[in-house]
């Protein structure tokens, strides 16, 4: 799982700067929508079938390595946290819509 989870994270990042102070400036790492989006579509999947199989430990350990994943690709501790901020992150944006100015 290590080396997989280097790739995903190696693709999955892109960097991006933000201003935190008038003359500070920090890098902070993002993830990429597409990486953000196949990975929850693949947990909801993934736990669909833990709750068909409760008792398939190899199905469970794959949720759990992804689960494991989204918390790490998402920067929380939490696979609850990791669902929601991954939800918030994929959020269409209203300032991005066509037509807005």
């Amino acid at each position: 799982m290590t080396a997989r989870l280097a790739r995903v994270a190696g693709r999955a990042h892109h960097g991006a700067t933000h201003e935190t102070g008038a003359a500070t400036e920090e890098r902070m790492l993002l993830p990429d929508r597409n990486t953000v989006e196949r990975l929850l579509r693949h947990y909801r999947a993934q736990e669909r079938t833990v709750l068909a199989t409760p008792c398939d430990l190899s199905v469970r350990r794959r949720f759990e390595d992804t689960a494991y994943t989204l918390c790490v690709l998402m920067g929380v501790r939490s696979t609850p946290e990791a669902l929601r901020a991954a939800e918030r992150y994929l959020a269409p944006d209203p300032a991005r819509a066509p037509g807005v100015v």
